[in-house]
C-alpha cells in the first residue's frame, strides 16, 4: 500500500513539476515577444544546438543585444514604479494630515461631551437637593443631555474628516479608467502591454488590467466602473482642483500599491528569461 502511495505522489510531483516547466516557457516566450527579441532567442538556440562549430562573436552578440533589450525594459519598470512610489508618498502625506486633523476634532468633541454633560448633570443633581428647584433641576438635566447629544453628533459629523485637492502632478490610475493622464503618468508601451495580456498563471480570459480592476471592485475601493464622481476623484491632476477625502487618499494610495506590484512581476519574467538563454560556447 505504501508503495502505491509513493507512486502517486511520484506522479503528481512529476505533473507539477512538468506544468511548472510549462508555464516558466510560456512566461519566457512571452516576454521575449514583449521586448520584441523572440528572432534573436531563436537565433541562438539554433546555434547553441548545431552540430556545426558555432561563431562565439555572433552568440556573444546575440547575447548582447537581448540583455540590452532586456536593461531597457527593466529600468522603465524601475522609472515607472518610482514615479508610482512618489504618487503614494504624496497621497499618504496628505490622508495623514487630514487624518490627524479629523481625530483631533473628534477627541476634542468627545472631551467637550464629558465635561459638559457632567459638569451641568451635576448641578441638575444639586438644585434637587431643594424641593422648591425641581422644575429648574429637570430643565437643566434636559439640558445636559441635549447639549452632550449635541456634541457627540458634532464628532459623529466630524468622523469623515475634511478635504483637499490633490496638488501632485502624477495621475497613474488615469490609463486604467481611459481619463487623461499627465505626460510623466503615461504608461510605456512595454509596461502598457504587459498588463493589457493575460498572465499565464491568472484568471483565463481576464489581462492582468483587468484582473485589476475586478479586484478593486470586490474590495469595494470602486463600487462599479461606472462610479464616475469617484473613479475622477482617483484619476484627479491638480488643474482640476478636485477635493478628495481621506477615504479617497486611502483608496488611491492602495491602488497605486497594487499597480506597482503587478508591475513588478515583469522584472522576475525578465530574469527568468536572462536565466533561459544557453551559455555562450563556440569557436572564437
Amino acid at each position: 500500500m505504501s508503495l502505491v502511495r509513493s507512486l502517486h505522489f511520484l506522479a503528481l510531483a512529476s505533473i507539477t513539476v512538468s506544468g511548472l516547466a510549462q508555464t516558466v516557457a510560456s512566461n519566457s516566450e512571452s516576454t521575449a515577444e514583449l521586448i520584441k527579441v523572440s528572432a534573436e532567442i531563436g537565433q541562438l538556440q539554433k546555434l547553441s544546438t548545431s552540430a556545426a562549430p558555432a561563431d562565439r562573436w555572433q552568440i556573444l552578440w546575440l547575447h548582447q543585444h537581448i540583455s540590452e533589450q532586456v536593461m531597457a525594459a527593466s529600468l522603465q519598470v524601475d522609472a515607472t514604479t518610482a514615479q508610482i512610489d512618489n504618487e503614494i508618498a504624496r497621497a499618504n502625506e496628505v490622508r495623514g494630515y487630514l487624518a490627524d486633523r479629523r481625530d483631533r476634532a473628534v477627541s476634542r468633541a468627545n472631551l467637550l461631551s464629558v465635561v459638559v454633560g457632567g459638569a451641568v448633570g451635576a448641578t441638575s443633581s444639586g438644585l434637587q437637593l431643594s424641593s422648591n428647584l425641581t422644575k429648574p433641576a429637570a430643565g437643566v438635566g434636559i439640558g445636559a443631555g441635549t447639549l452632550s447629544a449635541g456634541l457627540a453628533l458634532a464628532g459623529i459629523h466630524q468622523q469623515r474628516g475634511k478635504t483637499s485637492p490633490f496638488d501632485f502632478d502624477s495621475n497613474m490610475l488615469a490609463e486604467f479608467f481611459d481619463r487623461p493622464a499627465l505626460p510623466n503618468s503615461q504608461y510605456p508601451a512595454t509596461i502598457w502591454i504587459f498588463l493589457n495580456e493575460a498572465s499565464p498563471s491568472g484568471p483565463a480570459g481576464l489581462t492582468r488590467k483587468e484582473q485589476l480592476l475586478q479586484t478593486w471592485v470586490q474590495v469595494k475601493r470602486i463600487d462599479s466602473l461606472a462610479s464616475k464622481d469617484k473613479i475622477d476623484r482617483l484619476t484627479s491632476q491638480p488643474s482640476e482642483a478636485l477635493k478628495l477625502t481621506i477615504d479617497d487618499f486611502e483608496d488611491r494610495g492602495a491602488m497605486l500599491q497594487d499597480v506597482r506590484a503587478r508591475i513588478s512581476y515583469l522584472k522576475r519574467d525578465l530574469g527568468t528569461l536572462l536565466a533561459s538563454l544557453p551559455a555562450v560556447t563556440g569557436q572564437p
